[in-house]
């Protein structure tokens, strides 16, 4: 999860004026903690720097605004205690209230002015202002109240809010807006549960999959696939046959991020036959996930896909198989696509896969421009070990990098050891 809070281009949002304005930080203060925790330790935000925060970011373009939105969350490098990296012309009281945005926020008015925003009617405000209250010292009690609060925006915008910081005691108030007559209220609850992260909503999360609103199922299964919970295995398997496509995508990516080996069979029958490219796709990259060697079939029939990403996700996630030995057919000929995405994650699968059926293309490899790729080849002639591997490994000591070279000697050294 993000924590810190981090902004680019507030200060020319705000004016170098502005941002001077009710900074109570000096650069030694904020500079003085080398801890990894330091975003919540240093103080936040006061109100009066709150407040020029939001009202800027009110007046300015929509863009621009939404692009600081997506930085609040992201940790900035400031080049530490000594600036390194930093323009010498860099002021010390803008960067001191640059930082000031990365605390947690304490002072009460600055919390009220952002639960004030919470129903503002610019939407891009009202999540800068939701982000910040999250990581905030606002009280449980508080938090839930908002929760149930008679506007909608506000109840979405606290929902969102409790996905930031620790929040964990808001789980039970979240789990009741599972329920919300508001979609928008019930999706951002359930982005917030998968937040937290915790498998006790995994129950809750779980009626919502089958049936509803498709912007509700979509952030419920999202969220468990963020919790990872097996026991939310089956139900997803099952709306890998949903009519709507991007509940189908969704399905695949999070059984792949579980990594159950039951989800693997409906994936592959995904792969095969699924209408949609995204959701061959998803599912052929999860495979890849749950790496079982039984997928290799379904995944090198998938190296004829009409559609180039599917190829190319089909062709990385056999070289993510565990115990896969025999390369498929497709696999090596991919080594001649016209697309060359698609030969780069060929080459490394084969060299992952190391069958001594694929020496001769594997041997190919080492007159790639890529060193990394040089390596993985030399790796997998290691491992197979045949004269013409052995040939191969030696003409890479001689190789322009060194970690290559270093890896032909390392191979021929297991060799004569065994």
């Amino acid at each position: 999860m993000m924590k810190a809070i981090g902004v680019i281009a507030i200060s020319g949002v705000l004016g170098a004026g502005a941002i001077g304005a009710a900074v109570k930080l000096t650069p030694a203060a904020i500079a003085s903690s080398d801890h990894h925790d330091w975003e919540r330790s240093r103080p936040g935000p006061d109100s009066g720097r709150v407040a020029i925060l939001i009202d800027a970011l009110g007046r300015t373009d929509p863009v621009v605004c939404d692009l600081i939105a997506d930085q609040l969350g992201n940790f900035w490098w400031d080049g530490g205690r000594e600036g390194v990296g930093r323009l010498a012309s860099t002021s010390p009281t803008v960067q001191a209230a640059k930082d000031s945005i990365g605390g947690t926020i304490t002072d009460e008015r600055a919390i009220k002015r952002l639960v004030a925003q919470l129903d503002g009617s610019n939407v891009c405000t009202r999540r800068v202002a939701a982000k910040m209250l999250g990581e905030s010292s606002i009280s449980v009690s508080r938090l839930n109240a908002l929760l149930s609060d008679p506007s909608a925006n506000v109840r979405e915008s606290a929902a969102l809010a409790a996905g930031y910081g620790d929040h964990h005691d808001v789980r039970p108030a979240l789990e009741r807006a599972l329920d919300d007559r508001s979609p928008a209220v019930a999706a951002m609850a359930a982005w917030s549960l998968g937040e937290i992260e915790d498998h006790a909503s995994v129950p809750a999360l779980l009626k919502l999959v089958r049936a509803g609103d498709a912007r509700v199922r979509l952030a419920a299964i999202w969220a468990l696939g963020a919790i990872e919970d097996p026991k939310a295995v089956q139900d997803i398997i099952a709306t890998l046959r949903d009519p709507n496509n991007s509940i189908r995508e969704m399905s695949a990516q999070v059984l792949g991020d579980i990594e159950k080996a039951d989800a693997a069979a409906p994936l592959e029958r995904a792969l095969t036959s699924d209408a949609d490219a995204r959701v061959r796709a998803a599912a052929a990259k999860s495979l890849g996930n749950i790496s079982s060697p039984s997928s290799g079939p379904a995944l090198g029939r998938a190296l004829t896909d009409a559609d180039i990403d599917v190829r190319r996700a089909a062709a990385e996630a056999l070289g993510d198989l565990d115990e896969l030995h025999t390369a498929p057919p497709g696999l090596a000929a991919a080594l001649s696509a016209s697309d060359p995405e698609l030969r780069y994650r060929a080459a490394k699968s084969l060299a992952s896969i190391a069958d001594p059926a694929t020496t001769s293309e594997i041997v190919g490899l080492l007159s790639s421009t890529d060193a990394e790729l040089r390596k993985d080849a030399v790796e997998a002639l290691g491992s197979i070990k045949t004269p013409a591997a052995v040939q191969g490994i030696t003409r890479a000591l001689n190789d322009r990098d060194p970690e290559v070279r270093k890896a032909a000697a390392e191979a021929l050294g297991d060799m004569n050891d065994s």
